[in-house]
């Protein structure tokens, strides 16, 4: 986690806080503290991650898939099932454009 958390402010210096070159560092921290159960934390980190990459690619966009995914993953361990269900729903929806 530590490591993701200096990543995370080297690449915020570099390239700013809104950048897309943040996101991997988002995503990693997410599954982070999805492991240790931070669900709450987990989802400020995806959310974040989901919302530049919205901006930067568009909102169906592949590499969307994968912070709605986290997101989605974080929704279900808290029991918010329905919502959870929708972003997989979209991230599927995503793959398959793109994918066939």
């Amino acid at each position: 986690k530590v490591l993701y958390e200096r990543a995370l402010r080297i690449k915020e210096k570099h390239y700013g806080d809104n950048h897309v070159e943040v996101t991997g560092c988002l995503n990693n921290l997410s599954n982070v503290f999805q492991d240790q159960g931070e669900y709450d934390q987990a989802k400020v980190f995806t959310q974040r991650a989901l919302r530049i990459m919205e901006k930067h690619y568009g909102e169906d966009h592949v590499e969307v898939s994968s912070p709605l995914n986290n997101f989605a993953n974080c929704l279900q361990h808290q029991g918010d099932y329905d919502q959870a269900k929708v972003l997989y729903q979209r991230a599927l929806h995503i793959l398959r454009k793109h994918y066939g």
